[in-house]
């Protein structure tokens, strides 16, 4: 199988799964099936990169260290996007149905403050690094294989990030007109971050921008639900 054919099928087997993974934990309403799910979904987006580089790619293991730098670049943006998150909220936050992401929330704990708080550090802390290791370094890579470099790149792996957000959003009850324009700040969000990855060419540069992104994430959420 020629090059652009494996990545073309490496980016549908790790890129799709998020959005499998979003729509078994909805359709068994956060039951046993769904926990199931959500965790061999992490293990695949773990492990097949990994053996996919590895094995097929005949790669080498690497702590993907920043060798140019853009520690100032990273926190920059990511207290930039933040703000601007923030801002969108407090303009449009009003017209959001808190009962709706609450009903949503709810058969997954998620209104135990302390869950929450246990969720939000996950997701923070690992999940965000999970999806940078996923979203900007494998699928970035492969994408370059799929429409070379630079801009398309970026553009097609931030289209993929967004997909199963916007399908969680959908289900988190979110309004159209709201889903919308997250998806597109998302896609926003996920192209700087593919270009900060593609910039800097060390998954921790925009690790620590989507971190700081998470963090105003779950801080709105905490105030909606809370």
């Amino acid at each position: 199988m020629e090059e652009r054919q494996r990545a073309i099928l490496a980016l549908l087997l790790v890129g799709l799964a998020p959005t499998a993974s979003i729509f078994i934990s909805f359709a068994t309403d956060g039951g046993l099936v769904s926990q199931i799910a959500f965790v061999l979904s992490k293990i695949w987006l773990l492990a097949l990169p990994l053996y996919w580089y590895l094995k097929i790619d005949n790669g080498t293991i690497s702590w993907s260290k920043p060798e140019q730098g853009g520690y100032a670049m990273g926190i920059g943006l990511g207290f930039g996007m933040s703000a601007l998150m923030i801002g969108a909220w407090l303009l449009l936050g009003d017209r959001i149905d808190g009962d709706l992401l609450r009903d949503a929330v709810e058969p997954v704990g998620l209104l135990d403050a302390r869950l929450y708080i246990g969720a939000a550090i996950y997701w923070i802390v690992v999940n965000s690094l999970l999806e940078e290791y996923v979203f900007r370094w494998f699928l970035v890579v492969k994408s370059e294989v799929i429409v070379g470099t630079g801009n398309p790149a970026i553009f097609l792996s931030a289209f993929i990030f967004v997909i199963h957000h916007t399908f969680a959003l959908h289900f988190f009850g979110f309004p159209w007109w709201a889903n919308v324009l997250a998806s597109l700040g998302l896609f926003v969000g996920g192209a700087i971050f593919s270009w900060l990855y593609v910039r800097y060419r060390s998954v921790w540069i925009p690790y620590i921008a989507h971190a700081i992104c998470d963090v105003a994430v779950f801080g709105v959420g905490a105030i909606i639900l809370f």
